[in-house]
């Protein structure tokens, strides 16, 4: 299949559960007057939904006043209607905001080849079609978090081209050879496609659908992100690494992340500086996720989300325990340090209710600032090791 051709320029988020008090969001304007209504797909199972929150609080969090959010939830069975409930709780916190639930049938005998991955990763493959009525859509991964209003993401320009995402830096590092047996040109254009602008108008007048569908039928090394890449190739816009800082690319020390060859050559040292300094969305692009391991990069940020989830409490007692247990790097004594704190957290989600929501948000962000702390004052990355990215 030969991938379609457009134009295209490079560059262009023991206490019943819902008894505790939720900690204050940054909601104070009024958000009931909207300028802007942007749509927003994410797709996750069940096992997902605790970060899922995670991530559409971040997003929520981070709305300027005027715009809102029409969020898409595409999941292959209904969740049970505590955990639907919980998370369209969100939508009275933050007024103008939808969130709808779509089930989306298809891709049950997908084999799934990245081991982080689950089957719904293959749903966006089905976005141009399950929503006719929109132009264009934002899509997320549900291990993001969004630091910035996504209009800036939204406006950017699509109009001659099926995507824009952020290069996926390794793959651009892989030789043609390679590509071409795939069905690619070379990976000159290949993107991360966790974060992604999506031209759902065009995509539906050429007919993508139907070769994303017909492609899903093949097994390939990333799956759904080959796909699109493989369909979209001369269709797609690259944006900056803020859009998609990626955490496999950001290890603790700063010197061995530049040291990266593929680092180098997709991204200029300024625009590297921007997306640190200024992202727009985190992406925890790893196994290595911060919900498993509060050592994890930007796990702080990730956390200070959690907190403000209306799941806050099923995200602590199920996995900050193990979250902290599992924290590379740590010392045994910190490790036990951290664990006690859990402890009394749980002595206080029984006992009270009245500041709980304050322990749980100053436990959630301190264990990935002590864990960081120290290993940057006792742990030192090697400058020349190369993570290699799937």
């Amino acid at each position: 299949m030969a991938p379609h051709k457009l134009a295209v320029s490079d560059h262009a988020p023991t206490k019943r559960t819902q008894d505790l008090k939720p900690p204050r969001p940054r909601a104070a304007e009024d958000r009931t007057t909207r300028t802007r209504t942007i749509p927003v797909a994410m797709a996750a199972d069940l096992n997902y939904a605790k970060p899922m929150a995670v991530t559409i609080t971040s997003l929520l969090e981070n709305a300027q006043a005027g715009t809102g959010y029409d969020l898409k939830i595409l999941v292959a069975e209904e969740y049970p209607a505590e955990v639907r409930d919980r998370i369209l709780e969100l939508e009275n916190r933050y007024p103008g905001t939808t969130i709808t639930f779509v089930v989306v049938a298809d891709f049950e005998g997908v084999t799934v080849s990245t081991s982080h991955l689950t089957a719904p990763a293959y749903f966006r493959l089905k976005l141009p079609d399950l929503f006719p009525e929109l132009d264009r859509i934002v899509y997320l991964d549900v291990d993001t978090v969004i630091e910035s209003d996504l209009s800036v993401l939204f406006e950017q320009d699509v109009d001659d081209v099926y995507v824009a995402g952020v290069p996926a830096a390794v793959y651009h590092l892989r030789p043609d050879e390679v590509a071409q047996k795939m069905g690619l040109p070379s990976f000159d254009r290949y993107i991360n496609s966790g974060v992604m602008l999506m031209n759902l108008a065009r995509m539906r007048t050429d007919g993508l659908v139907e070769e994303f569908l017909r492609l899903s039928a093949r097994q390939f090394d990333s799956d759904d992100q080959d796909i699109i890449n493989i369909v979209c190739y001369d269709g797609i816009r690259h944006l900056p690494f803020r859009f998609n800082l990626m955490t496999k690319y950001g290890p603790k020390n700063v010197e061995e992340f530049w040291s990266r060859p593929a680092v180098q050559r997709v991204w200029s040292q300024a625009e590297y500086d921007e997306a640190m300094s200024a992202p727009v969305v985190i992406h925890f692009a790893d196994k290595r996720k911060p919900w498993l391991d509060v050592s994890a990069d930007f796990a702080e940020r990730w956390w200070k989300y959690a907190a403000l989830s209306p799941m806050r409490a099923e995200i602590m007692a199920d996995y900050l325990p193990g979250a902290v247990e599992t924290a590379a790097g740590a010392t045994s004594s910190l490790r036990e340090r951290l664990r006690n704190r859990v402890v009394s957290l749980e002595q206080a989600l029984a006992d009270t209710r009245g500041s709980v929501s304050f322990r749980i948000g100053s436990l959630m962000t301190s264990g990935p600032r002590v864990i960081r702390d120290s290993l940057r004052r006792d742990v030192r990355a090697p400058q020349n090791a190369h993570a290699v990215e799937k």
